[in-house]
């Protein structure tokens, strides 16, 4: 079965050569934001089973845009009926399992699988109850910008709502009929109401999900290791000591991985 890789990224992922060059029958789709020069990913043109998206978007954190690209990352995976399972991830990510021990996870599992974090976290839900002017500009992360979320909470906190603000990482597996139902899904009401909404990307599919079960064989664990230093924004960067204790742990992938520890962890663990 082959395996499609989506990597969102905006400096380039060296790793991803020694991946493909492992790996000839899956396919490396990657969405390098318009922000970016693209001359950068000039490396990558010699191997077939990578895919540099030509439909870029210029990505604001925590903005829309981050699933304008992830979407146009579907539409090209899908594209190649060959391709069965597909993994979301950052060009930080680094693959900790063989694609052969993916593909044992997802045996003997319904059509429509996804691993996806998908968690109830009240203190979020105004992300996904309000649209916000701010978002999806520079302005999100300026102090202007801090103080209409400020609002905006509050707002939350004193306006009774039953709206669950079902939230996880935006980084997930999927067989290609749950791939499938989410691109689906994402295109039309979905996108028109969280186009100004904050940080989508950390709920936009949970809410398709959890707004239509039926479609998807949700397991809600998306089996990355990803660690945070205590209320940062941004995730901390793994020794190799790191990512062997995550492999051991069950974890398939692994972010935030510098370029040099990405090598060095291929160099030693070949049959990745």
């Amino acid at each position: 079965m082959n395996h499609a890789y989506l990597i969102l990224c905006h400096t380039p992922p060296y790793h991803i050569a020694t991946l493909a060059a492992r790996n000839p029958t899956h396919h490396y789709y990657i969405h390098y934001d318009l922000k970016s020069p693209i001359i950068k990913l000039n490396f990558l043109h010699n191997h077939s089973n990578v895919h540099i998206l030509p439909n870029r978007v210029a990505i604001h954190w925590g903005g829309f845009s981050m699933i304008l690209a992830t979407l146009n990352l579907f539409q090209a995976a899908l594209a190649q009926p060959k391709n069965q399972y597909f993994h979301l991830m950052s060009g930080d990510c680094i693959p900790l399992i063989s694609s052969e021990k993916l593909s044992n996870a997802f045996a003997n599992k319904p059509d429509g699988t996804l691993f996806l974090q998908c968690e109830n976290v009240p203190r979020l839900r105004h992300r996904m109850r309000f649209n916000a002017p701010h978002a999806d500009t520079h302005w999100q992360r300026s102090i202007f910008g801090r103080i209409i979320t400020k609002i905006i909470q509050l707002a939350d906190y004193i306006i009774p709502s039953e709206l669950i603000g079902w939230r996880g990482s935006q980084w997930f597996s999927a067989d290609r009929v749950a791939l499938q139902n989410l691109f689906d899904e994402s295109l039309g009401d979905s996108s028109d109401y969280f186009a100004k909404k904050l940080v989508p990307d950390e709920h936009f599919f949970q809410y398709i999900v959890k707004r239509l079960p039926e479609k998807f064989n949700l397991i809600e664990d998306d089996h990355r290791f990803i660690r945070f230093n205590d209320t940062a924004n941004h995730p901390d960067f793994l020794s190799l000591d790191d990512l062997w204790a995550a492999q051991r742990s069950g974890a398939w992938f692994a972010r935030k991985v510098s370029p040099q520890n990405a090598a060095r962890f291929l160099e030693y663990e070949t049959e990745i």
